[in-house]
């Protein structure tokens, strides 16, 4: 004699479906739950009078959960053409290109304060022992 284990999922008293698999019945009964609260969704909206299609429609929706939760789930944002269009008509406006940089970086140079100090007072360095003056000790 052998031994059979058996999940049955139950709804009011009423047996749904049995598996011989744990994780099938627990996933079989998360579905009747999804369909339970679509079925309520669908019952306040009164837009659907007849209960056997009510529960046929929230059924299907609870199968196709995933499309469902795909269509109704965030969309890609649109570029707003028109910011972009008003900031050329900025640029034409100020005859500048929008392609080109207004200043072009290869003419760039940057100089330390430092070296403007040294520069100013005849490349002398203010901090060697030499040039040290005590009166400007603390």
């Amino acid at each position: 004699m052998s031994v059979i284990i058996k999940y049955v999922v139950e709804r009011h008293g009423i047996e749904k479906m049995t598996f011989t698999s744990k994780a099938e019945a627990d996933a079989y009964d998360k579905l009747l739950d999804t369909a339970d609260a679509l079925m309520q969704i669908l019952n306040d909206s009164q837009l659907i009078e007849n209960d056997q299609l009510c529960e046929s429609l929230s059924m299907y929706l609870a199968e196709h959960k995933n499309s469902v939760i795909d269509a109704l789930g965030p969309k890609k944002k649109t570029v707003n053409k028109k910011k972009h269009d008003q900031a050329s008509q900025t640029e034409l406006a100020l005859n500048k290109s929008p392609t080109t940089p207004s200043t072009a970086l290869e003419d760039l140079v940057i100089e330390t304060d430092e070296e403007q100090l040294y520069q100013e007072e005849g490349g002398s360095d203010p901090f060697e022992e030499n040039n040290f003056d005590e009166s400007h000790a603390a």
